[in-house]
This record gives C-alpha cells, structure tokens and sequence, in this order.
C-alpha cells in the first residue's frame, strides 16, 4: 500500500492512544490492587475508623474511577461488537442477488484488489461503508452503484480498500474503548479523533493515488453518509458528513489539513484530571506506604 493509504499521522495518533492508555492502565491497575490489599490490612489491624483518613478517601476513590472505567469500557467494548453482529447480518439481509450485480462494480472491485469482500445492498440513498473487525468488507448500496459513473466507483472503491486493509473498525472500537475507560483524560479524545480523521484523509489520497482527483470529488459529493442501523458499528462511510469540510480541503490543496488543534476546554478538563489523579495517587501512596504489603516489597 502507498504511504498516502497508510496515514502517518493518523498512526501516530493511534499509537500514541494506545501507548498513554497502556501506561496509566497500568500504573491504575497496580495501584488498585496494592489499595485493595492496605485497606484490608488497615482496616484489619486498626479498626473501620481508619477507613474515614484522608489518605483512605484517596484510596476509596482510586478505586471507584478504576471501577468506573472498567465498567464503562465494558459496556463500550459490548456495545461495539454487538453493533458489528447486527450490522452483518443486515448487509446479508438487504444483499441482492450476485446475478443482478452491477458488472462495472465487479470490475472497479477487481481493480481495486477488493474482489469476494465487496457486498450490493437493496437501499435508493447512494453509500459505501467498510464494517467488520477481523475481516473487513464493504457493503455498497445500488444507490451508489446507480449513481456513481465508472471511475466514481472505482474511487469508492478504493477509499474502502484502504479502511479494509487498515482494519480501520477494528483500530475505531479499540480507540472508542481506550477513551472510555480513561473518561478523565479528555485529550485521549483528541488522539481519537486525530486518528479518525487521517485515516478518512488517508483513504482520500489512496483514491486519488489510483484514480484522480476528479473521480473522488465526484464520488464524494455523491455519496451520503451510512445509513441509521450502521451508525453505531465501528464502521468507516465514504460519505463522513462530520469531516467532508476537511477532505475538500485536502482535493483542493492537494494536501491534507493540519489537525484540529486541541480546544481550551478540552484542555482544562484533562488538566483537571492529572490534577484529580494525582491528589488520588499522593494519597494512595501514602495509605500504601504505611502498610506493610508484599507488593510493594514490605
């Protein structure tokens, strides 16, 4: 693949949400299981009224935003795969016959190295969209495959292949997950939508590569966003409303645009957040340092 398809910022950013993600995981995860054992201890040898110190609140409430997380990434990571589930088996529901299928549609999946994972659904609005986690296809609607002339689809097409080779659904419900368990860090949230949006620019100049400026304006400005019941999969459409300004920019310029810088609220928040963690942290420290604990080599 061209290093347009593979999208060097989006990886970074991608990386860079795994990688934060990772370390403060970690280092909530030990901290948790140390408390775990302190406050048992503490309360053990020197009564339940030692549960009401600071340090025990700090403890407490480590404990409680870990809980949190981890229930909240739970729930995002079910949601996610559930909503995969339910998205494939519509597609084979609203799949038309192979014999009824477009022949230019078999011919620009061919050219676009994308033969035997590309699906025709029964829908009048023109869409593509690439869904699955492990191997991804796309579904195309024979709206789009009615309205798009031949180097359109091919365009489409190829903007596809590159979310299908990315495994792009599956990077999307691991990045949605990772922000969900670390809610109190909101710049992971950038990183998340950082990545979202290279990987869209991304697939872009992959098609243009292939096909033309031309061709994937074309396309573009044809297709529509995917439809209701796909909204919810970790999904990529050919036609992201949320991010249309930016890839015009980028058939304009010939270049993508620089990232959305970070706003000052998202800042503040994930400022107050180190800072909230950090009070938790000093305090479970100083609860942990007072106990005698394997963990800690005590």
């Amino acid at each position: 693949m061209t290093d347009a398809a593979r999208g060097g910022a989006g990886n970074r950013a991608f990386w860079a949400l795994i990688g934060v993600a990772t370390v403060i995981r970690a280092a909530v995860a030990y901290a948790a299981c140390c408390l775990t054992m302190a406050l048992v201890w503490q309360a053990t040898h020197h009564g339940i009224g030692i549960l009401r110190s600071g340090a025990a609140w700090a403890g407490a409430t480590l404990l409680a935003l870990s809980a949190a997380g981890t229930a909240r990434s739970a729930w995002r990571l079910r949601r996610g795969l559930r909503a995969t589930r339910a998205v494939a088996r519509e597609v084979r529901e609203r799949a038309v016959s192979p014999a009824v299928e477009n022949l230019a549609l078999s011919d620009a999946a061919v050219d676009a190295c994308m033969a035997g994972r590309v699906t025709v659904i029964e829908a009048a609005a023109p869409f593509a969209f690439t869904y699955g986690l492990l191997r991804p296809r796309v579904a195309v609607s024979s709206g789009m495959v009615a309205a798009a002339a031949r180097g359109e689809l091919s365009a489409v097409l190829a903007h596809e292949c590159a979310h299908v080779r990315g495994r792009d659904p599956l990077k999307a419900l691991a990045a949605a997950t990772l922000t969900a368990r670390h809610f109190g860090f909101p710049l992971l949230g950038q990183l998340r939508a950082v990545h979202t949006a290279d990987r869209e620019l991304a697939a872009d100049r992959h098609a243009v590569a292939r096909y033309g400026t031309a061709a994937v304006a074309g396309a573009l400005l044809k297709a529509t966003d995917a439809p209701r019941w796909a909204a919810a999969a970790p999904a990529a459409a050919m036609g992201a409303q949320d991010l249309l300004e930016a890839r015009i920019t980028q058939l304009e310029k010939g270049r993508p645009p620089r990232p959305v810088r970070p706003t000052c609220r998202r800042v503040a928040s994930s400022a107050a957040g180190v800072a909230a963690y950090a009070w938790v942290l000093a305090g479970s420290a100083t609860l942990i340092a007072a106990t005698p604990l394997a963990c800690v080599g005590k």
